[in-house]
């Protein structure tokens, strides 16, 4: 039999193993802001900070080139692309995602697991992917998902995403300015002038402010959250045990087997 000693050692190991728990779904859920209530703060911060966009920084210097241009455009190379969809539109099973760009699990998803389902699924005609880029970490956030919205109407959204995701910084430390959205949208393959001015229009405002009060309707709390289901049906929320390819095979392989 355990002594008292031992007993209250192995609470306190459970106590702290519970609150490392605790604190890692925290981390991984990025609820920023107070979740939900963020989300609908985003109704405001947009009117504000999108509204009265600045040319911080000034275009990139002559040579500058965003890390990892030809490996994004390779990924998606030939694959249809249209608005924020991604895949062949008769696809038999959907995958939207919502995400933020400056998310650091959104980019170990983006480089680590999307290249994968892209090629098992996507470009099969399988499964269509729909992502959607809301702004739950700050005011850089914003601005980041506002030229993604300009990205899907040149129908570059996937590229824009993966190439800004290659070049993350640390979040909320400034660096997501005119100068870096322009030299990720350019390595897109965008018309950097036509993304810059659609970004910064009440189309684009509207649009966000739709897209946070979608999430934030379906219960989206963090990023990334993805929801699946057949063409046609409605979506459930795919939870993941990891950010790994196979924490997502098994309801995709289920989704569009016979496909």
């Amino acid at each position: 039999m355990s002594s008292r000693a031992d007993q209250r050692a192995q609470a306190r190991e459970q106590r702290r193993a519970g609150e490392a728990a605790a604190r890692a779904a925290r981390k991984r859920r990025l609820a920023v802001l107070g979740g939900a209530a963020a989300l609908a703060a985003v109704v405001v911060v947009v009117l504000v900070i999108v509204g009265g966009g600045s040319d911080s920084g000034g275009p990139p210097g002559k040579g500058e080139a965003a890390s990892g241009a030809a490996e994004t455009q390779a990924l998606f190379q030939g694959i249809p692309q249209r608005g924020t969809i991604l895949g062949d539109p008769r696809a038999g099973a959907t995958m939207l995602a919502y995400a933020d760009l400056q998310c650091p699990f959104c980019r170990d998803y983006a480089l680590n697991v999307l290249p994968a389902l892209v090629d098992r699924y996507v470009r099969p005609g399988k499964l269509r992917m729909d992502l959607r880029e809301i702004p739950l970490i700050g005011p850089d956030s914003v601005t980041a998902s506002a030229w993604a919205l300009a990205a899907a109407r040149q129908n570059r959204l996937y590229q824009f995403a993966d190439l800004f995701y290659r070049n993350q910084g640390q979040e909320n430390s400034g660096y997501v300015t005119d100068a870096f959205l322009s030299k990720i949208a350019s390595g897109a393959g965008m018309n950097v002038a036509r993304a810059r001015n659609y970004a910064r229009s009440r189309d684009v405002r509207q649009r966000l402010v739709r897209t946070s009060d979608a999430a934030r309707a379906a219960g989206v709390s963090g990023t990334p959250t993805f929801f699946v289901g057949r063409r046609g049906g409605n979506l459930q929320e795919l939870r993941v045990a990891s950010l790994a390819v196979g924490a997502f095979t098994r309801a995709l392989d289920s989704l569009t087997a016979g496909k």
